[in-house]
């Protein structure tokens, strides 16, 4: 790699890491905002307890914030380093790719979950969900689709996008390290960080935003429906439907990663190196920075 591109890959490895904070910046103004109109609006409302509002209208400021923290750094990035579509991996995926991807990724994530509750560090938390009406869409956009769409654009398109198309690996790693430290939990962030890994070599081996999307949707969906059902429906019905999904969505991911190699639809071969992401000075700040407030998170101090 001649050092122009050296110097170029490691301010955009900087980049990454300064978009992530970034991020968690945004997150923290906008919670802070609308916890003072809330506060101003209804006296003892939180935005986590919206204590004299209407469900829908709680879940509605909940929704902005989310929609909120992730659109305002990526327009920001976007509009400074004005990348392609094609570095957004806004672009329909490689022949073939899709149908291989998706699930893969999505067994990947079954996976992680299965690890991350086998170790006893509790990935999933239990989501408390209206029974219907406006108020259950507003959580399924809250939970399920902004989620899958406004992550992955961010960290797997702008994020990653910047090392993109000689990142492979590094690249994926490089965005799915402060994915998962933005998480509150050791089991999510294990979670965050494997589900991740697997959805940013889907991006890389498909040129496609589109796999980790449909992934990360269906990995939501998963834990949208069995929490409704556990508080709504029959008995017992989550319950089979998680130990269906946990027994073969890994098996049809280990089977369409059989497929990928077989018919050569993998991430392309890294043009930069790991010990490169590493060593970035930009890049570890921002890690350690991130980790100091995952620690205080997870200590209950945030």
């Amino acid at each position: 790699m001649e050092t122009s591109e050296r110097v170029r890959t490691a301010r955009r490895a900087g980049l990454i890491g300064l978009g992530a904070v970034g991020y968690l910046a945004v997150s923290l103004v906008l919670q802070l905002f609308a916890a003072l109109a809330l506060r101003a609006a209804v006296p003892g409302a939180t935005l986590h307890n919206p204590a004299g509002m209407t469900q829908a209208a709680g879940l509605a400021v909940q929704l902005a914030v989310s929609a909120g923290s992730l659109a305002i750094p990526a327009a920001l990035l976007i509009g400074l380093l004005r990348p392609g579509r094609a570095r957004l991996g806004l672009v329909r995926p490689a022949p073939g790719g899709l149908a291989l991807w998706t699930p893969i990724a999505l067994g990947a994530a079954m996976l992680a979950n299965l690890l991350a509750n086998g170790l006893g560090l509790g990935a999933g938390v239990m989501l408390e969900l209206p029974r219907g009406g406006p108020a259950l869409l507003l959580a399924f956009l809250q939970i399920c689709l902004v989620p899958a769409v406004g992550e992955e654009l961010f960290f797997r398109g702008v994020l990653q996008g910047m090392l993109r198309p000689r990142g492979g690996l590094t690249a994926a790693l490089a965005a799915a390290v402060p994915f998962a430290l933005l998480h509150s939990r050791p089991g999510q962030a294990l979670v965050a960080l494997l589900t991740g890994l697997a959805m940013g070599l889907a991006v890389e081996a498909t040129g496609s935003l589109a796999p980790a999307i449909l992934a990360h949707l269906g990995n939501n969906l998963l834990a949208f429906a069995a929490a409704w059902l556990l508080q709504y429906g029959p008995s017992g019905l989550a319950g089979t439907i998680q130990l269906a999904a946990a027994a073969a969505l890994p098996v049809w991911g280990l089977l369409a990663l059989c497929a990928a190699f077989r018919r050569r639809r993998l991430p392309p071969k890294s043009g930069v190196k790991l010990r490169s992401l590493l060593a970035n000075p930009a890049w570890l700040a921002a890690m350690l920075a991130l980790g100091a407030v995952f620690s205080a998170r997870c200590a209950g101090i945030l």
